[in-house]
């Protein structure tokens, strides 16, 4: 039985791949990534690479579970209180958003690496189970606020496309931002759900 030393390293040696094949997956498309490309970015040989993980479709399975777990398990204490559903839906973003600014690489990641991954068949994979929970607790209170009438009736499926292409545009082009507050949330939400509308052309009568 390992001891508690003997533990504490390996759980070190395992973190320093994933962050090694982090730095890799940023410069390389993940296509082209390969084990002795992380062996070296973490500074471990091949053979203690693959004494943690067989192939790189494990590590980038590992990176995607490991960011799409801790954006549920940061989220389940907003779930909780007891307030509106657009107070909820605007708090969950919020918390969203600062989880990612806590590791802006992993969460680049997370979101590009999925169009690349092998199809799994019918039994989906534990990190899509995450990102499909999430997706419906999102659309679960949109639907609850439309009801009550906090939101505008809406297409849900196409709202959830345009906050996800608001996050990352916010967060992974251009400078870093600084972290976003609750008013300016609710700010860009009303800009999607009720988007400016071009004054009516009046034509002059001569």
């Amino acid at each position: 039985m390992p001891t508690q030393r003997q533990q504490e390293e390996r759980e070190y040696r395992r973190r320093q791949i994933l962050k090694g094949a982090l730095v890799v997956f940023s410069k390389t498309p993940s296509e082209n990534v390969t084990m002795v490309d992380i062996a070296k970015e973490s500074g471990f040989g091949k053979a203690t690479l693959y004494y943690y993980f067989d192939s790189k479709e494990a590590i980038v399975t590992e990176l995607l579970i490991e960011g799409w777990q801790d954006l549920w398990v940061c989220i389940e204490p907003v779930l909780e209180a007891s307030n509106s559903s657009k107070q909820i839906f605007i708090h969950v973003l919020q918390t969203i958003g600062e989880q990612i600014e806590k590791n802006r690489s992993l969460y680049e990641f997370l979101f590009n690496a999925p169009a690349h991954m092998p199809s799994h068949g019918e039994q989906p994979p534990e990190w899509k189970q995450y990102q499909v929970r999430l997706y419906t607790v999102l659309k679960g209170l949109l639907d609850d606020g439309m009801a009550s009438g906090e939101f505008p009736h809406v297409n849900p499926q196409m709202m959830m496309r345009g906050i996800g292409g608001l996050f990352h545009g916010l967060f992974f082009l251009g400078t870093k931002p600084q972290k976003i507050s609750k008013e300016e949330i609710e700010m860009l939400l009303n800009g999607i759900f009720n988007p400016p509308t071009e004054p009516t052309k009046t034509h002059e009568v001569k």
